[in-house]
């Protein structure tokens, strides 16, 4: 109930300053959207809780991953990796971020997500393919292959190759089901959106923004490097499980996996933000 009513007065508040910026920033409209969706899955999972059926619990974890998570990642993503390269690389970089992308983002969501609410499974692949090759566009387009320094930039770049190969699991999970009645792919491609995309995104950007508030150079670091190294093992481990004929000890093996990676760059995070700045100024 508590987390419920500030989830509502954060709305709120948020919302009256879109209102009053006349609702101009396609990004920040973007990411309400989602915050919205956001507080649907609360409620709906609070109303699980307290014994409604089943199945809104699993309308509670498809918004979320589909209706909250990916878009303020993408969003976020398509105002800040354009934003970072083209700082670093300079006058040879072109920025891509068209105003379509939104849009067109949200209008393949609601129809992934409309279809996997029915258990329209066989029929994803409309969506979804789409879905790949309009994130493939974008990594294209913010051309990955001028931003491999810093180590920084090359993370968001390696974070983010893994939702358009997310999204051809998804696709190609959904072909086959069209085509053969076989779910043989299990839960890799969402673990592939989750473990390898969320994750790997979470340690690029988080790192990203701990360093210049910090005060620190902009350098991925040891520390930063070695989780996220790890993350994509965990990744691959995950999705392997899926497959594998011994599925428990890989599931096993993938949860110990992601604990070890985080636990480092956790404890230094933590550290820097219970510390003064090194240039001791505020923040």
């Amino acid at each position: 109930m508590i987390l419920r009513s500030a989830c509502v007065a954060a709305l709120f508040a948020l919302g009256g300053v879109l209102l009053r910026n006349g609702g101009s920033d396609r990004h920040a409209l973007s990411c309400y959207l989602a915050l919205l969706l956001g507080a649907c899955c609360l409620a709906a999972f609070g109303a699980f809780v307290l014994g409604a059926p089943w199945q809104f619990a699993f309308v509670a974890i498809k918004l979320g991953t589909f209706g909250l998570l990916l878009p303020i990642f993408f969003t976020v993503g398509h105002r800040m990796i354009p934003f970072f390269s083209a700082s670093i690389v300079g006058a040879g970089y072109r920025v891509f971020r068209p105003a379509w992308s939104l849009p067109l983002l949200w209008a393949l969501l609601l129809v992934h997500q409309g279809l996997e609410l029915s258990h329209a499974y066989a029929w994803l692949w409309l969506a979804d393919a789409p879905l790949s090759a309009f994130f493939l566009v974008h990594w294209l387009a913010w051309q990955p292959w001028k931003c491999l320094r810093p180590g920084l930039l090359a993370a968001l770049y390696l974070a983010f190759a893994w939702l358009p190969l997310a999204f051809a699991l998804f696709a190609a999970q959904s072909l086959i089901l069209y085509f053969s009645g076989d779910f043989i792919l299990g839960r890799a491609p969402v673990h592939a959106l989750t473990v390898g995309f969320f994750g790997s995104m979470l340690v690029a950007m988080v790192t990203r923004v701990t360093q210049g508030h910090s005060a620190r150079p902009l350098q991925m670091g040891a520390i930063p490097w070695l989780t996220f190294g790890l993350l994509q093992l965990v990744a691959l481990t995950r999705i392997y499980a899926e497959v594998a004929h011994n599925t428990p000890m890989w599931l096993v093996v993938a949860a110990f996996g992601w604990l070890v990676a985080f636990l480092p760059w956790v404890l230094r995070s933590a550290w820097i933000f219970l510390t003064p700045r090194i240039d001791g100024k505020p923040g």
